[in-house]
């Protein structure tokens, strides 16, 4: 893990309200960008890169995150939906939405 960052997201007059955690991990050339959120104990969602379903080190991000975040569920960028969806954490495909 490079780094870990707190972040506050609020604006009440428009409506929302975010808090979590930004991490930065690396692992050889790639990096990646995970954000959890408060209100969602548990999960984790991969920001950065958005084609990361394609990824070779998938499978080692995944177990990384399951040790060190103890997250059991994790989000990837799913581009045919425009949005992101929750990965099985076995197979390493979306679940069916």
């Amino acid at each position: 893990m490079v780094k870990s960052t707190r972040f506050d997201d609020v604006d009440h007059d428009v409506g929302y309200e975010y808090r979590g955690y930004n991490y930065g991990i690396q692992n050889e050339k790639d990096v990646f960008l995970i954000r959890t959120y408060d209100d969602e104990p548990g999960q984790a969602t991969v920001v950065h890169p958005t084609t990361m379903s394609k990824n070779d080190n998938l499978r080692k991000l995944v177990e990384f995150l399951q040790s060190e975040l103890g997250v059991s569920k994790i989000c990837l960028y799913k581009g045919d939906l425009g949005r992101y969806a929750e990965i099985d954490l076995d197979s390493l495909v979306f679940c069916s939405v």
